[in-house]
């Protein structure tokens, strides 16, 4: 049975499903997929999500993935659940984060869909996927 602190999270992403997509937005209005996670751990009051936008559109090296790292649990892949961020790299660096929902479902804000959206996570998502991190003191039990 999924903890309804997990619920909660997994609820508050899909309140921003069909926000559009701005780079570095953290409101209703516009949102990037940082700001997604930011977002659900500001309204949530996981106040251990620190929100830095001081990443690039395209970005390069290992910078997007520091402010998960220092603010988030880190846990094993295999062990995600509904309620926990997903990153995903492109050929080479982290540049895409996600929550994942319900169903093996990743809600995103997604630049391609120019939206958020929920979508399944597929083989391609998983060959992508390099890290999976949960919000502090959330239960991973």
């Amino acid at each position: 049975m999924l903890s309804d602190e997990r619920t909660a999270i997994v609820e508050e992403a899909r309140k921003y499903l069909d926000v559009r997509w701005v780079h570095q937005g953290r409101s209703s209005v516009g949102i990037d997929c940082a700001g997604l996670v930011a977002v659900v751990a500001s309204n949530l009051g996981l106040a251990e999500r620190h929100d830095d936008t001081s990443y690039q559109r395209n970005t390069t090296g290992y910078n997007f993935i520091k402010p998960f790292a220092d603010h988030m649990t880190r846990k094993n892949f295999k062990d995600r659940q509904p309620g926990d961020v997903l990153l995903f790299r492109d050929a080479q660096f982290p540049c895409h984060c996600g929550i994942l929902g319900m169903d093996n479902k990743l809600i995103h804000a997604h630049a391609p869909d120019r939206k958020v959206v929920s979508t399944r996570l597929t083989e391609d998502w998983l060959d992508r996927a390099i890290v999976c991190f949960s919000f502090v003191g959330v239960d991973n039990g």
